[in-house]
């Protein structure tokens, strides 16, 4: 019996790097993350202890949506931000937009809009783009 076909998954989250805290990220946001941790923290998911700290927030919308609109979501969620994110800069972090695709073995792509580029440089934002190739029986889901 075959496979069923695979389809396409995107998504993207705010993430932000940093030696200090992810308490300190969220006070200087004001918003809560979907997913953090700290240095010295037994991950959740393999008990292993974090190397750095993380704070991350997700768009909210589900895996088969497009990965413009999950970038969209998040701007929308850091909406007049911009002063805070300099801040962290500031304070020696690393805000940057996550991008993540898994695609059938037939290929895939992405644009990203002026509007988006233009929005993540007024936040200062880089974007990372991690993509892939997922065989008939690799798919995760």
């Amino acid at each position: 019996m075959s496979s069923p076909p695979l389809t396409t998954r995107e998504f993207a989250y705010l993430a932000v790097i940093g030696d200090g805290t992810h308490q300190d990220v969220t006070e200087i946001l004001g918003i809560e993350p979907s997913v953090a941790w700290n240095v010295g923290e037994p991950s959740e998911r393999t008990g292993r202890i974090q190397k750095r700290m993380l704070w991350k927030k997700t768009s909210g919308l589900d895996d088969k949506e497009e990965l413009s609109r999950h970038i969209e979501a998040l701007f929308f969620i850091l909406g007049q931000k911009q002063k805070e994110v300099k801040e962290l800069f500031f304070r020696g972090y690393d805000p940057f937009i996550q991008c993540v695709g898994y695609y059938p073995e037939s290929g895939h792509g992405t644009h990203l809009s002026r509007d988006i580029v233009r929005q993540a440089g007024q936040l200062n934002l880089a974007v990372d783009l991690d993509f892939y190739q997922v065989g008939a029986h690799g798919h995760d889901g």
